[in-house]
């Protein structure tokens, strides 16, 4: 499983999303879109990180497709209320694999991601966040994938999701 880098052309997928139907890379041609990978929807540190997006989402309306190891009627039940504008795609397993995510390279958390895991967990605590359900790889690490008009990696992120430094990035694309 090889991990993607700026150039890389992304990989195509479609798959149904709980809210807005079927969902393909093809769909954003001649856009930017973000694709985020995140766990599951009963990790406290993903629903942290999941509020951040949708803030992050309502600040620079860039186009996001958001990819969860949930099921979908959790994956439903969770964005229920929460006013998501954007497509939540529960990746379906295939012989015991998450083949979207093996095709970005998403694999399981490193060490650094790790770390980073157990301080944003003191966050999301301090948040009201609560652990739900475990569904999806425990050991799973989030990404994120910021893929340009023509559909090639212009950033490619592996761990938490980080609003500051991918809005700097989107400044200094212009």
């Amino acid at each position: 499983m090889a991990r993607l880098r700026p150039g890389d052309p992304a990989p195509e997928f479609t798959l149904d999303s709980v809210n807005m139907g079927r969902v393909s890379l093809g769909d954003y041609r001649g856009r930017r879109l973000l694709l985020v990978f995140g766990r599951y929807f009963g990790c406290p540190v993903c629903q942290y990180d999941f509020d951040q997006l949708i803030r992050f989402r309502g600040e620079t309306g860039i186009d996001v497709v958001y990819m969860v190891q949930s099921r979908p009627d959790s994956a439903r039940q969770y964005i229920s209320g929460l006013g998501v504008d954007f497509p939540v795609v529960p990746v379906p397993r295939e012989d015991g694999r998450y083949l979207v995510y093996d095709a970005y390279g998403v694999g399981a958390m490193g060490p650094g991601t790790l770390l980073q895991m157990l301080r944003r967990a003191g966050e999301a605590r301090r948040a009201g966040k609560v652990h739900g359900p475990y569904e999806g790889r425990e050991t799973q690490s989030p990404a994120d994938f910021l893929i340009d008009a023509d559909g090639a990696i212009l950033r490619a992120h592996v761990g938490l999701f980080e609003p500051a430094e991918l809005a700097a990035f989107l400044r200094g694309l212009g």
